[in-house]
Protein backbone atom coordinates (compact mmCIF):
# COMPACT_ATOMS: atom_id res chain seq x y z
CA UNK A 1 0.00 0.00 0.00
CA UNK A 2 3.07 2.30 0.84
CA UNK A 3 4.18 1.73 -2.67
CA UNK A 4 1.18 2.86 -4.47
CA UNK A 5 1.09 5.87 -2.84
CA UNK A 6 4.42 6.95 -3.13
CA UNK A 7 3.63 6.15 -6.59
CA UNK A 8 0.84 8.48 -6.96
CA UNK A 9 2.41 11.04 -5.27
CA UNK A 10 5.14 10.72 -7.60
CA UNK A 11 2.42 11.23 -10.43
CA UNK A 12 0.42 13.88 -8.63
CA UNK A 13 3.92 15.62 -8.51
CA UNK A 14 4.47 15.55 -11.93
CA UNK A 15 1.28 16.80 -13.13
CA UNK A 16 1.54 19.70 -11.04
CA UNK A 17 5.22 20.24 -12.53
CA UNK A 18 4.18 20.13 -16.44
CA UNK A 19 1.34 22.50 -15.00
CA UNK A 20 3.25 25.21 -13.39
CA UNK A 21 5.56 25.19 -16.29
CA UNK A 22 3.05 25.13 -19.24
CA UNK A 23 1.50 28.05 -16.97
CA UNK A 24 4.79 29.42 -17.12
CA UNK A 25 5.16 29.36 -20.97
CA UNK A 26 1.55 30.49 -21.69
CA UNK A 27 2.81 33.58 -20.55
CA UNK A 28 5.61 33.45 -22.36
CA UNK A 29 5.37 33.93 -26.10
CA UNK A 30 6.08 31.83 -28.88
CA UNK A 31 9.40 31.28 -29.03
CA UNK A 32 9.99 30.33 -25.73
CA UNK A 33 6.61 27.88 -25.84
CA UNK A 34 8.36 26.15 -29.17
CA UNK A 35 11.67 26.09 -27.17
CA UNK A 36 9.98 24.23 -24.59
CA UNK A 37 7.95 22.13 -26.34
CA UNK A 38 11.45 20.57 -28.45
CA UNK A 39 13.39 20.47 -25.14
CA UNK A 40 12.89 19.38 -21.77
CA UNK A 41 11.27 20.96 -18.77
CA UNK A 42 12.63 19.09 -15.88
CA UNK A 43 16.15 20.55 -16.60
CA UNK A 44 17.88 17.82 -18.64
CA UNK A 45 21.64 18.96 -19.08
CA UNK A 46 21.44 21.94 -17.66
CA UNK A 47 20.08 22.79 -13.87
CA UNK A 48 18.99 25.86 -13.32
CA UNK A 49 18.82 27.54 -9.50
CA UNK A 50 18.25 31.52 -8.55
CA UNK A 51 18.37 32.54 -5.12
CA UNK A 52 17.26 36.11 -3.56
CA UNK A 53 20.15 37.56 -1.57
CA UNK A 54 17.76 40.01 0.54
CA UNK A 55 13.82 39.31 0.97
CA UNK A 56 13.15 42.84 1.26
CA UNK A 57 13.78 46.30 -0.06
CA UNK A 58 12.98 49.92 1.63
CA UNK A 59 10.80 52.00 0.11
CA UNK A 60 11.64 54.91 -1.59
CA UNK A 61 15.60 54.18 -2.09
CA UNK A 62 17.13 53.09 -5.62
CA UNK A 63 15.50 49.73 -5.14
CA UNK A 64 18.58 47.16 -5.92
CA UNK A 65 18.20 43.98 -5.05
CA UNK A 66 20.84 40.90 -6.40
CA UNK A 67 19.55 37.57 -7.24
CA UNK A 68 22.29 34.54 -7.05
CA UNK A 69 21.79 32.41 -10.49
CA UNK A 70 23.67 28.86 -10.85
CA UNK A 71 23.87 26.88 -13.80
CA UNK A 72 25.37 23.10 -13.64
CA UNK A 73 25.76 20.97 -16.33
CA UNK A 74 25.13 17.43 -16.34
CA UNK A 75 27.83 14.90 -16.24
CA UNK A 76 28.05 13.05 -19.36
CA UNK A 77 27.33 9.12 -19.16
CA UNK A 78 28.30 8.30 -22.96
CA UNK A 79 30.87 6.01 -22.76
CA UNK A 80 32.92 7.23 -25.28
CA UNK A 81 32.29 10.93 -25.09
CA UNK A 82 35.23 12.08 -26.71
CA UNK A 83 34.84 10.02 -30.01
CA UNK A 84 31.61 11.66 -30.54
CA UNK A 85 32.53 15.38 -30.23
CA UNK A 86 34.66 16.15 -33.02
CA UNK A 87 35.54 20.52 -32.87
CA UNK A 88 35.71 22.57 -36.19
CA UNK A 89 38.40 25.73 -35.20
CA UNK A 90 39.37 28.71 -36.69
CA UNK A 91 42.19 30.61 -35.55
CA UNK A 92 42.32 34.30 -36.58
CA UNK A 93 46.16 35.66 -35.96
CA UNK A 94 47.03 39.28 -35.75
CA UNK A 95 50.22 39.23 -38.34
CA UNK A 96 50.64 43.12 -38.18
CA UNK A 97 53.75 44.74 -37.34
CA UNK A 98 53.39 44.78 -33.67
CA UNK A 99 53.55 40.97 -33.79
CA UNK A 100 57.06 40.90 -34.77
CA UNK A 101 59.70 38.57 -33.10
CA UNK A 102 58.73 36.40 -30.02
CA UNK A 103 55.25 37.42 -30.31
CA UNK A 104 54.47 35.72 -34.14
CA UNK A 105 57.22 32.99 -33.66
CA UNK A 106 55.23 31.83 -30.52
CA UNK A 107 52.40 31.79 -32.11
CA UNK A 108 53.94 29.92 -35.14
CA UNK A 109 54.26 27.25 -32.33
CA UNK A 110 51.38 27.08 -30.57
CA UNK A 111 49.26 26.71 -34.14
CA UNK A 112 51.55 23.98 -35.32
CA UNK A 113 51.04 22.13 -31.56
CA UNK A 114 47.52 22.58 -31.94
CA UNK A 115 47.87 20.60 -35.64
CA UNK A 116 49.18 18.07 -33.71
CA UNK A 117 46.60 17.92 -31.00
CA UNK A 118 43.47 17.74 -33.42
CA UNK A 119 42.14 14.02 -34.68
CA UNK A 120 41.92 13.45 -37.85
CA UNK A 121 38.17 14.19 -38.18
CA UNK A 122 38.57 17.18 -36.22
CA UNK A 123 39.07 20.53 -38.70
CA UNK A 124 41.22 24.02 -38.53
CA UNK A 125 40.81 26.59 -40.57
CA UNK A 126 43.80 29.65 -40.50
CA UNK A 127 43.00 32.82 -40.90
CA UNK A 128 45.86 35.82 -40.86
CA UNK A 129 45.09 40.03 -41.12
CA UNK A 130 46.95 42.87 -41.12
CA UNK A 131 45.92 45.70 -43.44
CA UNK A 132 44.07 43.01 -45.17
CA UNK A 133 42.86 39.56 -44.54
CA UNK A 134 43.86 36.11 -46.09
CA UNK A 135 42.85 32.61 -45.78
CA UNK A 136 46.06 30.40 -45.04
CA UNK A 137 43.86 27.48 -45.21
CA UNK A 138 39.98 26.53 -45.29
CA UNK A 139 38.49 24.49 -42.91
CA UNK A 140 39.97 21.36 -43.38
CA UNK A 141 40.36 18.04 -41.62
CA UNK A 142 43.70 17.61 -39.85
CA UNK A 143 44.34 14.07 -41.30
CA UNK A 144 48.44 13.39 -41.89
CA UNK A 145 48.68 15.25 -45.39
CA UNK A 146 47.11 18.01 -44.05
CA UNK A 147 49.05 18.34 -40.93
CA UNK A 148 51.87 18.43 -43.14
CA UNK A 149 50.67 20.76 -45.71
CA UNK A 150 49.30 23.86 -42.98
CA UNK A 151 52.85 23.14 -40.77
CA UNK A 152 54.70 24.39 -43.67
CA UNK A 153 52.18 27.64 -44.48
CA UNK A 154 52.17 28.20 -40.75
CA UNK A 155 56.52 29.01 -40.99
CA UNK A 156 55.83 31.21 -43.44
CA UNK A 157 53.23 33.21 -41.69
CA UNK A 158 55.39 36.93 -40.91
CA UNK A 159 54.18 40.11 -39.63
CA UNK A 160 53.90 43.55 -40.53
CA UNK A 161 51.23 45.74 -41.28
CA UNK A 162 48.31 47.25 -39.72
CA UNK A 163 45.52 45.89 -37.74
CA UNK A 164 42.19 44.92 -39.64
CA UNK A 165 40.46 43.03 -36.29
CA UNK A 166 37.01 43.36 -37.55
CA UNK A 167 38.02 41.73 -41.58
CA UNK A 168 39.73 39.02 -39.75
CA UNK A 169 36.79 38.74 -37.45
CA UNK A 170 34.03 38.46 -39.64
CA UNK A 171 36.46 35.90 -42.28
CA UNK A 172 36.43 34.23 -39.21
CA UNK A 173 32.71 33.62 -38.91
CA UNK A 174 32.12 33.31 -42.26
CA UNK A 175 34.49 30.33 -43.03
CA UNK A 176 32.05 28.61 -40.36
CA UNK A 177 29.00 30.39 -41.63
CA UNK A 178 29.56 28.78 -44.65
CA UNK A 179 30.62 25.48 -43.47
CA UNK A 180 28.05 22.44 -42.63
CA UNK A 181 28.25 21.93 -38.87
CA UNK A 182 27.41 17.80 -38.84
CA UNK A 183 26.76 17.94 -35.05
CA UNK A 184 30.26 19.44 -34.40
CA UNK A 185 31.37 21.54 -31.32
CA UNK A 186 32.59 25.22 -33.32
CA UNK A 187 34.87 27.83 -32.63
CA UNK A 188 36.51 31.09 -34.01
CA UNK A 189 39.81 32.45 -31.89
CA UNK A 190 40.73 35.76 -32.40
CA UNK A 191 44.28 37.01 -31.55
CA UNK A 192 45.43 40.73 -31.53
CA UNK A 193 48.20 42.68 -29.49
CA UNK A 194 47.10 46.36 -30.72
CA UNK A 195 44.27 48.16 -31.89
CA UNK A 196 42.15 47.80 -34.33
CA UNK A 197 42.76 50.93 -36.73
CA UNK A 198 41.56 49.33 -40.40
CA UNK A 199 38.78 48.45 -41.60
CA UNK A 200 35.60 48.59 -38.75
CA UNK A 201 37.13 49.56 -35.68
CA UNK A 202 33.75 50.33 -33.35
CA UNK A 203 33.61 49.00 -30.35
CA UNK A 204 29.59 48.39 -30.78
CA UNK A 205 29.60 46.98 -34.53
CA UNK A 206 32.42 44.32 -33.90
CA UNK A 207 30.46 43.21 -30.80
CA UNK A 208 27.65 42.86 -32.56
CA UNK A 209 29.65 41.10 -35.44
CA UNK A 210 30.82 38.76 -32.24
CA UNK A 211 26.99 38.31 -31.39
CA UNK A 212 25.84 37.05 -34.85
CA UNK A 213 27.76 33.99 -34.19
CA UNK A 214 25.89 32.88 -31.43
CA UNK A 215 22.81 32.09 -33.85
CA UNK A 216 24.15 30.09 -35.25
CA UNK A 217 25.70 27.85 -32.12
CA UNK A 218 29.66 28.76 -32.05
CA UNK A 219 31.31 30.98 -29.67
CA UNK A 220 33.93 33.44 -30.74
CA UNK A 221 36.99 33.77 -27.92
CA UNK A 222 39.42 36.23 -28.15
CA UNK A 223 43.75 36.38 -26.82
CA UNK A 224 44.66 39.78 -25.91
CA UNK A 225 48.85 39.72 -26.25
CA UNK A 226 51.40 42.46 -24.48
CA UNK A 227 49.88 45.94 -23.24
CA UNK A 228 48.69 47.90 -26.13
CA UNK A 229 45.49 45.72 -27.16
CA UNK A 230 42.21 47.65 -26.19
CA UNK A 231 41.06 45.03 -23.44
CA UNK A 232 37.52 46.67 -23.05
CA UNK A 233 36.78 45.80 -26.80
CA UNK A 234 38.64 42.11 -26.43
CA UNK A 235 36.33 41.80 -23.56
CA UNK A 236 33.25 42.81 -25.46
CA UNK A 237 33.55 40.80 -28.36
CA UNK A 238 34.32 37.35 -26.27
CA UNK A 239 31.13 38.24 -24.45
CA UNK A 240 28.57 38.96 -27.35
CA UNK A 241 30.21 35.94 -28.85
CA UNK A 242 29.18 33.91 -25.80
CA UNK A 243 33.26 32.84 -25.70
CA UNK A 244 36.14 33.42 -23.43
CA UNK A 245 38.61 36.25 -22.86
CA UNK A 246 42.20 35.24 -22.47
CA UNK A 247 44.78 38.22 -21.55
CA UNK A 248 48.32 36.95 -22.19
CA UNK A 249 51.57 39.23 -20.53
CA UNK A 250 53.36 36.57 -22.31
CA UNK A 251 53.05 34.97 -25.91
CA UNK A 252 54.25 31.49 -24.82
CA UNK A 253 51.03 31.09 -23.17
CA UNK A 254 49.56 30.22 -26.39
CA UNK A 255 49.97 27.01 -26.70
CA UNK A 256 47.83 26.69 -23.25
CA UNK A 257 44.67 29.02 -24.51
CA UNK A 258 44.55 26.21 -27.34
CA UNK A 259 44.55 23.47 -25.62
CA UNK A 260 41.95 24.60 -22.90
CA UNK A 261 39.78 25.97 -26.14
CA UNK A 262 40.47 22.66 -27.52
CA UNK A 263 39.91 20.10 -24.58
CA UNK A 264 36.79 21.83 -23.80
CA UNK A 265 35.15 20.93 -27.01
CA UNK A 266 35.25 17.48 -26.03
CA UNK A 267 33.44 18.12 -22.46
CA UNK A 268 30.44 20.53 -23.65
CA UNK A 269 27.15 19.68 -21.90
CA UNK A 270 25.12 22.25 -23.55
CA UNK A 271 25.74 25.23 -26.28
CA UNK A 272 24.32 28.21 -27.10
CA UNK A 273 22.77 28.91 -23.59
CA UNK A 274 20.59 31.86 -22.88
CA UNK A 275 19.23 33.18 -19.43
CA UNK A 276 15.68 34.68 -19.63
CA UNK A 277 14.83 37.38 -17.08
CA UNK A 278 11.00 38.73 -17.11
CA UNK A 279 11.30 42.31 -16.54
CA UNK A 280 7.36 43.23 -15.88
CA UNK A 281 5.92 45.86 -13.46
CA UNK A 282 9.00 48.26 -13.48
CA UNK A 283 11.61 45.98 -13.18
CA UNK A 284 14.90 46.50 -14.30
CA UNK A 285 18.27 44.42 -14.95
CA UNK A 286 21.45 46.50 -14.27
CA UNK A 287 24.16 43.98 -14.07
CA UNK A 288 24.33 40.49 -14.94
CA UNK A 289 27.82 39.02 -13.96
CA UNK A 290 29.27 41.24 -16.44
CA UNK A 291 27.50 39.62 -19.49
CA UNK A 292 25.86 41.84 -21.99
CA UNK A 293 21.92 41.93 -21.66
CA UNK A 294 19.91 42.20 -24.49
CA UNK A 295 16.08 43.65 -23.63
CA UNK A 296 13.37 41.93 -25.09
CA UNK A 297 9.66 42.70 -25.87
CA UNK A 298 9.21 42.43 -21.36
CA UNK A 299 12.40 40.62 -21.08
CA UNK A 300 16.14 40.44 -20.74
CA UNK A 301 18.48 37.90 -22.68
CA UNK A 302 21.62 36.79 -21.28
CA UNK A 303 24.31 34.25 -22.95
CA UNK A 304 26.47 33.35 -20.54
CA UNK A 305 28.21 30.85 -23.11
CA UNK A 306 28.54 27.19 -23.06
CA UNK A 307 28.28 24.87 -20.23
CA UNK A 308 30.47 21.70 -19.43
CA UNK A 309 29.81 18.80 -18.42
CA UNK A 310 29.84 18.63 -14.46
CA UNK A 311 30.71 22.40 -14.69
CA UNK A 312 28.75 24.50 -12.09
CA UNK A 313 29.22 28.35 -12.83
CA UNK A 314 27.24 31.04 -10.47
CA UNK A 315 26.89 34.61 -11.19
CA UNK A 316 25.01 37.58 -9.48
CA UNK A 317 21.98 39.40 -11.23
CA UNK A 318 21.35 42.84 -9.76
CA UNK A 319 17.80 44.35 -10.34
CA UNK A 320 16.22 47.63 -9.79
CA UNK A 321 12.97 47.39 -8.21
CA UNK A 322 10.22 49.71 -8.12
CA UNK A 323 9.86 51.06 -4.24
CA UNK A 324 7.42 53.68 -4.43
CA UNK A 325 4.98 51.98 -2.59
CA UNK A 326 4.84 49.18 0.36
CA UNK A 327 3.76 45.67 -0.82
CA UNK A 328 4.68 42.51 -2.51
CA UNK A 329 7.08 42.17 -5.63
CA UNK A 330 7.27 39.89 -7.82
CA UNK A 331 10.48 38.73 -10.05
CA UNK A 332 9.19 35.77 -11.13
CA UNK A 333 10.89 32.90 -12.95
CA UNK A 334 14.21 32.38 -14.79
CA UNK A 335 14.14 30.14 -17.71
CA UNK A 336 17.69 29.44 -19.62
CA UNK A 337 17.27 27.50 -23.31
CA UNK A 338 20.19 25.75 -24.63
CA UNK A 339 21.27 23.21 -27.41
CA UNK A 340 22.32 19.68 -26.31
CA UNK A 341 23.28 16.61 -28.95
CA UNK A 342 21.90 19.29 -31.67
CA UNK A 343 18.49 19.41 -30.14
CA UNK A 344 16.80 22.44 -27.93
CA UNK A 345 16.08 22.19 -24.40
CA UNK A 346 14.95 24.26 -21.66
CA UNK A 347 14.74 24.49 -17.81
CA UNK A 348 12.84 27.17 -15.29
CA UNK A 349 14.14 27.95 -11.74
CA UNK A 350 12.03 25.72 -9.34
CA UNK A 351 11.29 29.34 -7.13
CA UNK A 352 9.02 32.61 -7.87
CA UNK A 353 11.64 34.95 -6.85
CA UNK A 354 9.14 37.33 -4.35
CA UNK A 355 10.62 40.53 -2.32
CA UNK A 356 8.60 42.34 -0.18
CA UNK A 357 9.21 46.86 -0.40
CA UNK A 358 8.56 47.84 3.25
CA UNK A 359 9.55 51.11 5.24
CA UNK A 360 11.53 49.30 7.99
CA UNK A 361 15.33 49.76 7.87
CA UNK A 362 16.24 47.52 10.56
CA UNK A 363 13.50 44.60 8.42
CA UNK A 364 15.37 45.05 5.41
CA UNK A 365 18.66 45.00 7.26
CA UNK A 366 17.95 41.75 8.78
CA UNK A 367 16.57 39.96 5.45
CA UNK A 368 19.93 40.20 4.13
CA UNK A 369 20.95 36.66 4.03
CA UNK A 370 24.86 37.25 5.66
CA UNK A 371 26.39 34.32 3.31
CA UNK A 372 24.65 35.12 -0.13
CA UNK A 373 25.63 38.86 0.57
CA UNK A 374 29.06 38.10 1.50
CA UNK A 375 29.88 36.03 -2.01
CA UNK A 376 27.64 38.90 -3.54
CA UNK A 377 30.06 41.32 -2.56
CA UNK A 378 33.81 39.46 -2.88
CA UNK A 379 32.28 37.86 -6.33
CA UNK A 380 30.09 40.59 -7.60
CA UNK A 381 30.91 44.15 -5.92
CA UNK A 382 34.15 44.11 -5.60
CA UNK A 383 35.18 43.02 -8.90
CA UNK A 384 32.62 45.60 -10.34
CA UNK A 385 34.86 48.17 -7.81
CA UNK A 386 38.08 46.50 -9.60
CA UNK A 387 37.14 47.15 -13.18
CA UNK A 388 35.85 50.72 -12.29
CA UNK A 389 39.27 51.07 -10.97
CA UNK A 390 41.25 49.72 -13.79
CA UNK A 391 39.20 52.36 -16.35
CA UNK A 392 40.82 55.16 -14.14
CA UNK A 393 44.36 53.53 -14.00
CA UNK A 394 43.90 53.05 -17.62
CA UNK A 395 43.13 56.95 -17.85
CA UNK A 396 45.95 58.02 -15.79
CA UNK A 397 42.87 59.14 -12.94
CA UNK A 398 45.17 58.26 -9.80
CA UNK A 399 42.55 60.59 -7.62
CA UNK A 400 39.40 58.70 -9.13
CA UNK A 401 40.47 55.43 -8.37
CA UNK A 402 41.37 56.29 -4.70
CA UNK A 403 38.05 57.53 -3.92
CA UNK A 404 36.32 54.44 -5.94
CA UNK A 405 38.01 52.11 -3.74
CA UNK A 406 37.49 54.91 -0.37
CA UNK A 407 33.07 55.14 -1.76
CA UNK A 408 32.75 50.95 -1.85
CA UNK A 409 34.59 50.37 1.55
CA UNK A 410 32.74 53.12 3.44
CA UNK A 411 29.24 51.44 2.25
CA UNK A 412 30.14 47.47 2.72
CA UNK A 413 31.59 48.76 6.04
CA UNK A 414 28.47 50.78 7.21
CA UNK A 415 25.68 47.35 6.11
CA UNK A 416 28.44 45.16 7.49
CA UNK A 417 27.64 46.42 10.71
CA UNK A 418 24.58 45.18 10.73
CA UNK A 419 24.93 42.09 8.96
CA UNK A 420 28.38 40.79 10.16
CA UNK A 421 29.65 38.71 7.29
CA UNK A 422 32.95 37.83 7.94
CA UNK A 423 33.63 37.38 4.37
CA UNK A 424 32.89 41.01 3.80
CA UNK A 425 35.42 42.08 6.80
CA UNK A 426 37.80 40.10 5.25
CA UNK A 427 37.46 41.51 1.77
CA UNK A 428 37.87 45.49 3.41
CA UNK A 429 40.62 44.27 5.81
CA UNK A 430 42.82 42.51 3.05
CA UNK A 431 41.32 42.69 -0.50
CA UNK A 432 40.54 46.50 -0.70
CA UNK A 433 43.85 47.42 1.43
CA UNK A 434 45.84 45.32 -1.25
CA UNK A 435 43.70 47.20 -4.13
CA UNK A 436 44.56 50.56 -3.02
CA UNK A 437 48.02 49.90 -2.15
CA UNK A 438 48.22 48.67 -5.44
CA UNK A 439 47.35 52.51 -7.05
CA UNK A 440 49.94 53.71 -5.04
CA UNK A 441 52.51 51.81 -6.57
CA UNK A 442 51.25 52.38 -9.69
CA UNK A 443 51.53 56.04 -10.26
CA UNK A 444 54.62 55.67 -8.24
CA UNK A 445 58.30 55.89 -10.03
CA UNK A 446 59.45 57.41 -12.88
CA UNK A 447 56.92 58.38 -15.84
CA UNK A 448 58.00 56.04 -18.23
CA UNK A 449 57.87 53.56 -15.74
CA UNK A 450 54.77 54.67 -14.90
CA UNK A 451 53.22 54.48 -18.18
CA UNK A 452 53.92 50.90 -18.77
CA UNK A 453 52.74 50.08 -14.93
CA UNK A 454 49.07 51.46 -15.84
CA UNK A 455 49.13 49.39 -19.23
CA UNK A 456 50.01 46.16 -16.85
CA UNK A 457 47.73 46.73 -14.01
CA UNK A 458 44.85 47.77 -15.79
CA UNK A 459 44.57 44.72 -18.14
CA UNK A 460 45.27 42.35 -14.91
CA UNK A 461 42.75 44.05 -12.87
CA UNK A 462 40.32 43.77 -15.60
CA UNK A 463 41.39 40.54 -16.86
CA UNK A 464 40.67 38.95 -12.95
CA UNK A 465 37.49 40.96 -12.64
CA UNK A 466 36.25 39.33 -15.80
CA UNK A 467 37.01 36.13 -15.14
CA UNK A 468 35.53 36.06 -11.50
CA UNK A 469 32.48 37.83 -11.64
CA UNK A 470 31.26 35.78 -14.97
CA UNK A 471 32.62 32.88 -13.27
CA UNK A 472 35.42 31.75 -15.78
CA UNK A 473 38.11 30.62 -13.62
Amino acid sequence: MMRIRKQIWGVLGLIAAVSALLAYVASGDAVMAQLVARGTSDGGSVRLRTNLVQDKVLKGTEGAVAVSVTLAGAECRRPEPVSTRHADMVIVLDRSGSMQGRKIDDAREAVMELIDRLSAEDRLALITYSNGVETVSPLIHMDDAHRRHLKAVVRKIYSGGGTNLGGGLQRGIDTLLQTPSAGRQRKVILISDGLANHGITDPVALGRMAGGAVDYNFTVSTVGVGYDFNEVLMTSIADHGAGNYYFLENPNAFARVFQKEFESTRSVAATGLQIRVPLKDGLQLVHAGGYPIELKDGYALIRPGDLLSGQTRKFFLTYRVPTTRIGQIQLGRLAVHYQHDGAAASAVSDEVLTLACVADEKAVLSSIDRTAWGEQVVKEEYNQLREKVAAAIRSGDKGKALQQIKTYAAKRKEINRSVGSAAVTDNLNHDVQALRQSVEETFAGAPAAVELKKKQNSKALQYESYKIRRDKQ
